[in-house]
């Protein structure tokens, strides 16, 4: 299959295009899948250039995926066929034609959106789940403030806030003021101008 790797940490020119074997699930609860569509997140430059520390090298690029479930291992959750969305391993790589994953770190893939869409959410959507629900411990009738929240992490942590029946402060620029309401935030601040809308 082909699959874009890097044999050491830089720049976008360590990025190699080539053909490696197809991943086989290893273990309980692995699945294949067929990737159909890959996210890009800012995370996967900082492991391209080695800004995670040290990690075993050659390794397949790439963290969120959307795809087909190709095989499954005893006890999986997904069955072949099912299209889905996940967050693979660092290294495991979903900027290739097939990677593999725990299916308890899959989700079912929406029918109301794409692939495409779909590859956009594990990443985002987890950091934000995390901070608000994880670490902040956000409740319903608590306010909270999201800075960058037309962003890819903030857009969702807004969803997720008003969701839950907070009160929801965005910080953004005002070109998305309008883009934040039409998702639900209460008031709108305009990073650049200070201003405050509701």
């Amino acid at each position: 299959m082909k699959a874009i790797r890097i044999h050491e940490f830089g720049g976008p020119e360590v990025l190699k295009y080539e053909e490696i074997p197809e991943p086989e699930p290893e273990g309980p609860g692995i699945i294949r899948i067929k990737v159909i569509a890959a996210g890009v997140n800012p995370i996967d430059w900082k492991i391209r250039k080695g800004m995670l520390g040290e990690m075993s090298l050659p390794m397949t690029m790439g963290l969120d995926v959307a795809g087909v479930v190709d095989v499954g291992q005893g006890g999986v959750l997904f069955q072949p066929g099912e299209e889905v969305f996940a967050k693979v391993s660092i290294g495991q790589g979903g900027y290739a034609e097939y990677t593999v994953a725990n299916s308890t770190q899959v989700a079912k893939k929406p029918k109301s959106i794409g692939f495409i869409e779909s590859a956009a959410i594990p990443t985002a959507g987890l950091a934000a789940w995390q901070s608000l629900f994880d670490i902040a411990g956000l409740k319903k009738g608590q306010s909270v403030l999201i800075h960058g929240a037309a962003g890819g992490v903030g857009s969702f942590a807004v969803q997720f806030a008003k969701w839950k029946g907070a009160y929801v402060f965005g910080t953004a620029s005002e070109k998305n003021e309008q883009f934040l309401k039409s998702i639900g935030i209460d008031e709108f601040i305009d990073y650049k101008n200070k201003g405050l809308r509701t």
